[in-house]
């Protein structure tokens, strides 16, 4: 196995030696300014917090876009970004599941989660349950810490999804635009999905207003049918802007999600339901998961004018879910049900840019916030009379920040960033009525944290081709209410010991990399380094001589990666692409591996674009990982490698039928070609029980897709 890992190794050294300036030399070098000229066109990102140019930022971003959303036909978000390089998921079924960023979990809120530049808070189990793939546009991805931007958890990274809004010249008479209906169907759960979609552009208006759908049985693996997988999913969705003079809009998105579904394994779940008869076979379902979602924003543009641009939002979501659990199906009769309430979230932000006259240096200044506010969750054991869980709790964040990007000569750009926040957490505990413990948690009273935190990065340009990326960034994560309102007797089965004196998890990250660009190449090699102190965790300890649990700062870890990716197009018609990741990560007081870390693994696509009045399009696509060996026994089993096959096809029909069809595509897909039995290294298992097709969660096996989106 050591062999196989060096072998895949030297492939990625070997394929980055071909960029080599002296391999290179019948690369075309003249440096393309004109957008329109590129082969490969360029990106433009918010990574920053406003938009630019991908090439112009410091920090390792990836982009799913609307291409790739169409073309999987995608039942969730996080198997879209499982094709990036140091990105993987955790599935607990097929709708959903936690993103694994460089080593940290969207479970462990060390990867958080922003839509159109607004935090998501109150679910980071379930929160990718609520995106309905075919209303994104786009997904960002920040591999590595952006604190100084983005607050707390952005340990591991940040995703940023960005919603579809209505195409067209709002300037123009007002008129239908990207309106569709979409109708996807997959084999392997018969699992419909559609979308119905009206969009116009007009008067100074741009609407859009979708109904999405998603209904499935349980899913099929090689090893068989996996219980409790099933979902069924409606999702309404409102975007509506008016641009009162050019450059000036304010707009209003509003979502709403209904989500009946089970949890087939992974976090929490496991061992699920597909152990032997008379094993444990637990049962988790979330019956339902709403949001109410609503915000409100602005963004100016501004010409001859001290500030470039400004940014506002101003939001309110609120969560309801309730849990049925079924411990052990042999014995159906017990049973529990847990009733989160909420919680509701305020929140926006206030972001400007602002180039200076006077020197080639542009500043970004913000602020953004958020009021999270949990009431009581309740519990009721086989159907009896509710029971408070936990206490209500709050968490407000307040956080300013300032970039400066400073182009210093022609090569070298330089950027700074820093930030301060401001996180309190409190609780009210008047319902408990254990004196003992009411007293330890009315001593510990609220907990309020300060954090400072910067990042540094340059990019410098060696030739029109070549560029060297550097970063150092700080991060920090603030205990999460639920870590913070775990409350001791006649709520758990053990007495939890509240903590004052919990501190902010912090790290600090070392980035060096390479990027190539010309016409027809893109490439990226990025080494890094994570250091991480007061890691937050739940110990084992005493009180009153008794066993007890705490929430203490007692962990530090470093993890070490290398990611390569790169995207070739030697004609307009063919694209090429591949990355490889490389990660590992170490309890450095256990010394033991770091959980959920994925192995060597990669990922790779060949596409064909007909160039034609009449679109068609071919892909296949691979994604492989080798055996995970370095892993903590005690937590963790090790899982054999594996390689998936995958290919995509789409047409316009327009190319048999005429004009009349011209905004029509039909798409076919088969994923997992082989019926290749695996599961993700990232996924959790309990290994107090035998290995399962639940524990660990085996992926899905072959599956037909087809899909028919008919515009109007």
């Amino acid at each position: 196995m050591a062999k196989q890992k060096w072998t895949a190794a030297s492939a990625i050294l070997a394929t980055s030696a071909l960029f080599s300036p002296g391999l290179l030399a019948a690369e075309d070098t003249k440096q393309t300014t004109e957008k329109s000229s590129t082969v490969i066109p360029s990106v433009k990102v918010s990574a920053n917090r406003s938009e630019q140019t991908l090439e112009s930022v410091t920090k390792s971003v990836s982009v799913v876009d609307n291409e790739a959303i169409q073309t999987r036909q995608a039942t969730n978000l996080t198997t879209l970004m499982n094709e990036l390089p140091g990105v993987s998921m955790a599935p607990d079924g097929m709708l959903s599941g936690q993103i694994v960023i460089r080593g940290f979990s969207t479970q462990n809120f060390r990867a958080p989660l922003f839509i159109n530049g607004d935090r998501f808070r109150g679910r980071n189990t379930l929160e990718y349950l609520l995106l309905d793939p075919n209303q994104v546009e786009r997904v960002e991805v920040i591999r590595g810490p952006a604190s100084s931007l983005y607050g707390t958890d952005s340990f591991g990274g940040v995703i940023n999804v960005t919603t579809k809004r209505a195409e067209g010249d709002v300037m123009a008479p007002f008129k239908l635009t990207n309106s569709l209906v979409d109708m996807e169907y997959q084999s392997v759960n018969n699992g419909y999905a559609g979308r119905l979609q009206l969009a116009g552009a007009g008067d100074g208006f741009d609407v859009l207003l979708g109904l999405n759908a998603r209904n499935a049985e349980d899913y099929e693996s090689p090893e068989g049918t996996i219980p409790n997988s099933d979902y069924n999913v409606q999702n309404y969705d409102a975007r509506i802007g008016y641009t009162f003079t050019e450059g000036q809009r304010v707009e209003v998105i509003a979502k709403s999600a209904d989500v009946t579904r089970g949890r087939a394994g992974g976090q929490f779940a496991a061992p699920g339901a597909g152990n032997e008869p008379g094993q444990l076979q637990r049962e988790m379902r979330e019956d339902p998961m709403r949001e109410d979602y609503v915000s409100l924003g602005y963004k100016g543009e501004f010409d001859n004018a001290w500030v470039e641009s400004v940014e506002a939002s101003l939001y309110r979501r609120e969560l309801y879910t309730h849990v049925h659990v079924v411990p052990n199906t042999n014995n159906p009769s017990t049973y529990v049900d847990s009733y989160v309430n909420g919680p509701v979230t305020y929140g926006g932000r206030l972001i400007a840019v602002a180039p200076w006259s006077s020197a080639p240096v542009v500043s970004t200044y913000g602020l953004d916030w958020y009021d999270e506010r949990r009431d009581s969750s309740e519990q009721r054991v086989k159907g009896g009379p509710k029971k408070k869980t936990s206490p209500k709790s709050y968490q407000q964040n307040v956080g300013v920040f300032m970039l400066q990007e400073w182009d210093t000569t022609d090569r070298l750009t330089l950027s700074g960033s820093l930030r301060y926040d401001y996180v309190k957490t409190g609780l009210d505990t008047d319902y408990i009525t254990d004196p003992t413990t009411k007293a330890l948690f009315d001593d510990a009273g609220d907990t309020e944290n300060t954090q400072p935190t910067g990042g540094i990065g340059a990019i410098y340009m060696l030739n029109s081709n070549f560029d060297l990326v550097g970063n150092v960034n700080t991060s920090f994560r603030a205990p999460s209410t639920t870590e913070v309102s775990a409350v001791g007797t006649g709520v758990y089965s053990d007495f939890r010991i509240p903590n004052p004196d919990i501190k902010p998890e912090t790290g600090i990250t070392y980035e060096i990399g390479t990027r190539f660009h010309s016409r027809t190449v893109r490439a990226n090699l990025t080494a890094f380094r994570s250091d991480f102190d007061n890691l937050i965790t739940t110990a084992d300890t005493t009180y009153n001589g008794n066993p007890a649990k705490q929430i203490q700062n007692v962990g530090k870890a470093t993890i070490n990666g290398v990611e390569f990716d790169i995207t070739w197009k030697p004609t307009r018609e063919v694209t090429a692409m591949t990355n490889i990741s490389w990660i590992e990560g170490r309890d450095t007081v256990s010394n033991e591996p770091l959980p959920q870390i994925m192995p060597l693994n990669g990922f790779a696509s060949l596409r064909y674009d007909a160039a034609s009045q009449y679109q068609y399009y071919f892909e296949g696509t691979t994604e492989w990982a080798t055996d995970n060996d370095v892993v903590d026994k005690s937590i963790e089993r090790e899982r054999a490698g594996y390689m998936v096959f995958n290919f995509y096809t789409g047409v316009n029909p327009g190319i048999f039928f005429g004009q009349y069809f011209k905004d029509t595509d039909l798409r076919f897909g088969i994923e997992n070609i082989f019926d290749v039995s695996y599961s993700m290294p990232t996924v959790p298992e309990n290994i107090n029980y035998p290995k399962s097709k639940t524990n660990p969660l085996i992926q899905p096996g072959r599956n037909f897709k087809v899909g028919l989106t008919i515009g109007f």
